[in-house]
């Protein structure tokens, strides 16, 4: 088998996918059902190597780590949790949802320190104790009228009931002894879950060598055949009921284990942030970048479109999203929408990791947290010196190649100024003024630039700032555009300005009067000007062709929008009808279960509490 370290204490974390992992060397990922995967991750170790029952994952789920770790690994502390459900070792009491357990978004260094996830406190913890658990919770207290044991497994409506009695059988003939034990479990309230424990070597292979007989004699005697992919993994959810089993007899019998209960920490967000390498094609590429969540899925599929339909049969697209939370139908239609452009490539990469823990705000409602995605491009795309940033609330009308070749020298970055902002300067109340002056530091007001458009010299951003240095000024509340102020403030005196067609605000509500006009004469009339062949249409204000009918441009937008296959979502928005939520996985509870009474109405299907709700019913029943 490969060369493995011998590690003091070894908590391993199954996965069967690529995930973010903590920065530990007692957390020890491991790739189950390795010996059938049709790649293996060299981040991580191998539940086939040496002696394993890794082809038997899809039966045994977890158990193949832990039949592994006890075949083959030699520690004082065994542990198991999975990619994305983990111990909680703080000493901090977090709050738990309502079937117990403790929801976390991003698996990041804010987690870590957050959840006590690191070697030190995970060391200072598990030292003393011969059996850590998570909690054994009151089933009773759960939503959905579960009563017992035996009753939650009942309700797992893809499990066999007859199943659980036949295990019961093996275990009462081969350990007469556990017979009370299984009976007073089975017909009690109280359970823990996951098959997560953490055990002194000595607990852990009397463990194991009394559950592997059990499970795989019950595996010989069942006719699986015909069981579903889910009841193929009866023999992981028998499991986790036989450990309750064996640690209710221990504590009955009196083997003074020094036990401790901790709480489950479960990741909505497992998966890696994407780093992206530049594209190995033909031609020259063209980076660009833009931000969204699911919802702004429809506009950031026009916007991208329009840019897409003016550009260069020359020139190769490299198309990078910065999302969080889009769903997998939204990518998949935006993917099979844009294979019609072959120089373009389309990217996403989840930001939400990357941002997680700062204080970010804005104090505009009409900007989003997405905001601050641009400066995550210099490590995302740490390959590219170079790359061109766009809001996704814009239509692009030239051939952005032109703009990603303008030669930015030794600047940070390329922008158009800002009409609106030097519009406010303009104003005899000089508050704007003082705002540039006192608060963002600027000598030059109206050097102030828009930051929908940027063309970034990111050699030279990162030369400047880190990304957490640039996130935690952005936090500044006392900003009013959180992320493109700080921007011009730290970027002052590096600014390559841009012709103003590159981005050209649009006139809502009669702003170009009300403010626009308000600016020095030189870059009113350069504004005036653009809009008679604008490149980049901008729609930067709370005025949006989707939602408010007659918005200046909006033709232009609707061009190209009813082009694309959420022009009938867009048309629903500006006309103010409620737009469907898409349901992304099948339903979780069959149509004839009295639990559809309960969940139906506080859960509707689609939505984005039932898919919360979905996951954590995954978490409970022990599903990997």
């Amino acid at each position: 088998m490969a060369d493995v370290p011998t590690p003091r204490i070894a908590v391993f974390v199954s996965t069967h996918r690529p995930v973010a992992l903590f920065d530990s060397e007692i957390l020890r990922p491991v790739q189950v059902g390795s010996a059938l995967a049709a790649e293996r991750y060299p981040w991580a170790l191998h539940d086939d190597d040496g002696e394993n029952i890794s082809d038997q994952n899809p039966l045994y789920c977890e158990l193949t780590t832990q039949y592994w770790a006890w075949k083959n690994i030699e520690a004082d502390y065994y542990g198991f949790c999975h990619y994305r459900r983990y111990f909680d070792f703080s000493s901090e009491l977090h709050c738990e949802n309502p079937w117990g357990e403790v929801m976390a978004d991003y698996i990041n260094a804010h987690s870590q320190t957050e959840y006590g996830l690191d070697d030190a406190t995970i060391a200072s913890v598990i030292k003393g104790y011969d059996v850590i658990t998570t909690e054994f919770k009151d089933l009773r207290r759960f939503p959905g009228g579960v009563s017992t044991p035996r009753h939650h497994f009942e309700l797992a409506e893809r499990l066999h009931p007859e199943d659980l009695d036949r295990v019961l059988a093996i275990l009462k003939e081969t350990h007469p002894d556990y017979a009370q034990d299984a009976d007073a479990f089975l017909n009690g309230h109280r359970s823990c879950f996951c098959n997560m424990f953490i055990m002194r070597r000595e607990p852990f292979f009397a463990y194991c060598a009394w559950l592997f007989p059990i499970l795989e004699r019950f595996v010989a005697e069942t006719d699986m055949s015909d069981y579903s992919v889910e009841a193929l993994r009866t023999p992981g959810h028998l499991a986790e009921r036989l450990f309750n089993i064996y640690y209710a007899h221990q504590m009955r019998i009196g083997v003074g284990w020094r036990t401790r209960e901790l709480q489950c920490v479960h990741f909505l967000h497992p998966e890696r942030g994407d780093v992206f390498e530049p594209l190995s094609v033909s031609g020259r590429v063209v980076p660009v970048v833009l931000a969204s969540d699911d919802a702004y899925v429809p506009m950031l599929t026009t916007t991208i479109f329009s840019m897409l339909s003016n550009a260069s049969n020359e020139r190769h697209y490299d198309v990078v999203i910065l999302e969080r939370d889009i769903s997998a139908e939204h990518k998949s239609l935006m993917r099979r929408f844009f294979e019609r452009f072959p120089n373009a490539t389309l990217r996403f990469s989840d930001a939400g990791s990357l941002v997680d823990g700062y204080r970010l705000t804005t104090n505009n409602a009409h900007i989003s947290i997405e905001t601050y995605y641009r400066f995550l491009i210099q490590e995302v795309l740490p390959g590219y010196d170079k790359v061109l940033y766009l809001d996704a609330d814009l239509i692009v009308e030239g051939d952005v190649a032109e703009l990603f070749d303008v030669d930015l020298g030794e600047s940070a970055l390329g922008a158009v100024r800002d009409i609106d902002f030097a519009g406010n300067v303009g104003y005899r109340d000089g508050k704007r003024k003082a705002y540039a002056h006192d608060v963002l530091g600027m000598s030059d007001p109206y050097g102030y630039f828009q930051a929908g458009v940027l063309l970034l010299n990111t050699a030279a951003m990162r030369r400047l700032h880190s990304v957490d240095e640039w996130l935690r000024l952005a936090g500044n509340e006392s900003l009013i555009y959180n992320d493109q102020d700080v921007l011009n403030a730290e970027c002052e005196g590096r600014v390559t300005y841009l012709d103003a067609s590159w981005n050209v605000m649009t006139d809502f509500s009669g702003r170009a009067e009300r403010v626009f006009s308000f600016a020095p004469a030189w870059a009113f009339k350069a504004y005036q000007q653009s809009r008679q062949a604008p490149r980049i249409v901008h729609y930067a204000g709370v005025e949006k062709p989707w939602n408010a009918v007659g918005t200046d441009q909006a033709e232009r937008y609707w061009r190209y929008a009813r082009k694309t296959p959420f022009y009938e979502e867009l048309s629903a928005r500006l006309m103010g009808s409620p737009v469907r939520a898409r349901a992304s996985s099948p339903r979780a509870i069959g149509e004839n279960s009295p639990l559809r009474k309960v969940v139906d109405p506080l859960l509707p299907i689609g939505s984005r509490r039932r898919e919360l709700a979905r996951a954590i019913g995954l978490a409970i029943s022990g599903r990997s």
